[in-house]
Order: structure tokens, then sequence, then C-alpha cells
């Protein structure tokens, strides 16, 4: 079988940030080298062999066909979402479009590193103990992770895990945000990034099933997917609406004691509905479809998330990596995307 370069994140995804798209190149940033290059899609996010790998020293097997069909699935309300510029808010897209998030999550470099790094951080707390693998019980016949194995133990994961993630993923709100104006969308190679503004202490808040969680993946350079926990949408409501009939209300009161005239109520209305309009718009955007736009804010938060996430390699449509080389730098240590660390 002849050795070849296999995606972790679609060519048809790429293709969508390309800066030279008769020869189908991307602008890249290297989080390790802090060097900028344009290459071929045919050369970035993907490695020989990525999804092969050989048991009893002997046997090839190929996870690609089953990652090439996973694609093929998933790639028509991929596709129809680019087209439209918006959700059709159907079972049958949402159930796609779960699954694309929930196997671009699970297949990537940073994921197989992961592995790597939570057996890393077993180890050295077991040796920090005074002890040996070996003399753990259920590891008695433990043998330092080879580069077969962790393509095995990860490619297996994938199997075992993509349809309870999928599902956790498709009880979600799905909203769709646009970039705001002069700006792009970078995407790295783990670009389906978690984010979460609760904060649940030593337990963590950042499970997919979490309360609060966000889940955000660029679908092209003009549009990103988030999926966020129902509770945001609903609190964002909630909140809307109390505080319209807060204002209403005080404004009534302002009327009838005489502190208000009907045309000032009128005006302090208007200004109250011109500072609640980014929340209208968001929540007529989800109940819509409709891409939301992004402020300058809202873009720096969300090309900040890629960059932390990605194990090593970033692309943006206009060459602009300003901030990612300046995140880069003021956060060293995830130059190798987020990892688990040995506490």
């Amino acid at each position: 079988m002849a050795a070849e370069n296999q995606h972790y994140v679609p060519k048809f995804i790429l293709r969508q940030f390309l800066s030279d798209k008769k020869r189908e190149r991307v602008s890249v940033f290297d989080k390790h080298t802090e060097k900028t290059f344009v290459t071929s899609i045919k050369n970035i996010m993907a490695e020989r062999r990525f999804n092969d790998f050989t048991f009893d020293d002997e046997w090839l097997a190929s996870f690609e066909p089953i990652a090439c069909t996973a694609e093929h699935q998933t790639q028509p309300s991929y596709e129809k979402v680019l087209k439209d510029r918006r959700l059709d808010n159907s079972p049958e897209q949402k159930a796609a479009l779960a699954m694309m998030l929930a196997f671009q999550l699970l297949r990537t470099k940073a994921a197989r590193d992961q592995w790597q790094a939570v057996e890393d951080a077993i180890v050295k707390k077991v040796e920090e103990s005074g002890g040996r693998m070996q003399d753990v019980k259920g590891w008695e016949d433990w043998q330092p992770m080879t580069e077969d194995r962790l393509k095995r133990e990860h490619l297996l994961s994938i199997q075992g895990s993509i349809g309870e993630y999928a599902q956790i993923i498709a009880a979600k709100d799905f909203v769709l945000a646009e970039p705001s104006p002069g700006r792009s969308f970078y995407l790295g190679d783990n670009p389906v990034c978690l984010a979460n503004a609760l904060d649940f202490g030593p337990y963590g808040n950042l499970g997919l099933a979490v309360q609060g969680i966000e889940i955000y993946m660029p679908l092209a350079s003009d549009l990103m997917l988030c999926a966020w926990c129902p509770s945001i949408i609903h609190g964002l409501r909630e909140a809307h609406k109390r505080a319209k009939e807060a204002r209403q209300a005080e404004a009534v009161s302002r009327v009838m004691k005489g502190e208000l005239s009907a045309a000032g109520m009128r005006q302090l209305l208007d200004s109250a509905k011109a500072t609640e309009e980014p929340v209208a718009e968001l929540l007529s955007a989800f109940k819509e479809g409709h891409p939301v736009t992004s402020n300058d804010a809202n873009m720096d938060y969300y090309n900040s998330l890629q960059t932390s996430y990605a194990y090593r390699y970033i692309v943006c449509q206009q060459a602009d990596f300003a901030l990612a080389r300046r995140f880069n730098s003021e956060n060293p240590a995830l130059r190798r995307g987020s990892r688990l660390r040995a506490g």
C-alpha cells in the first residue's frame, strides 16, 4: 500500500480558507517555530499514513476508508449551510452537523497527542510515588506506547465515542456567526474548540455535557458554527425579557409621577432598545438560522480559541497572524495546544 498524506482536517474545509484559490494554497502560521509559510492543502493538517497502523508486526490496517465515508456523509449538509448561509433547523441537518463536529473533535493530531499525554501523566505519577506501571493492578502487561499502538488506541476510541459525542452535541442550540468587517476566522489544526463562562472550580467546565458549554468550529473564513448549551439562549431570552419589562414599568411610573413626558418616555424606550439590539439580533438570528455579526472583540475571542487549541498549525485566508503570534508569545505553555498536566 503506497504511503500517502491523510488529512485530519478535511480538504473540503481547508478549501474555504484558501489564500490562492487557483493553486489551492493556504497561508499558515506554525506555533512551534513561529514562522509563516504558504503551502498546498495537500500538505497541511495531514500526515503520511496518519490513519494506518500495523498489528502483529505484520498486518497493515487503515482507518482512512472509514474517515472518507464519514466525510462524504456529512459534507452535503456542510455545503448546504455554506451555500444558504443559514441553518434550516431540520433534525437531519442538525444530526449531520453534530456528527461532523464530533468526528472532527476526535480525529485530530491534538486528540491523538492527548492519548500520549494521559499515559505520560499516569506513568509520571506512579514513578514519582516510587512504583512501576507493571505493579499497578490492571497494568501488569504495560509497555511504553509505540506509534502503532498510539494510532490503534486513538482510532478505536473514535469508534467507541463518536456516537455518544454526536448525540450530546446534537442537543445543543446551533448558531451561525460571521466575522466583523475586514476580519476572517482562523482555522486551527484542532478546530473544534470548547469554552465556558461558568466556573465549576476543580471539577472543570469543559465537558461536552457540562452546563454552559460553548462549542465553536469555523466552517469557512467567513462563517462559524457555534453549538451552545441550551441554558445560554434561554438565559439571554429571559434576561432580555425581564430587562425590557423593567424599563417599560419604570418609564410608565415616571410618566405617572410627572417626572417624564410621553415624548420623553418614547425617547427613553428607543434609547433602551438600541442598547438591547445586540442581544435581540442574536436571538432573532438563532430563531431564523441566520448568522449573527461579530464585533472585533468577538473575533479576537474566536481566533484566540483557535490559536489556543491548535496543536501546531493555524490557517488564515488574509495571512493576518498578528493575534496568533501575540497569543503564542504570551502563552508558551499552549504551543502544543491545551494538554493534560500531571497535578
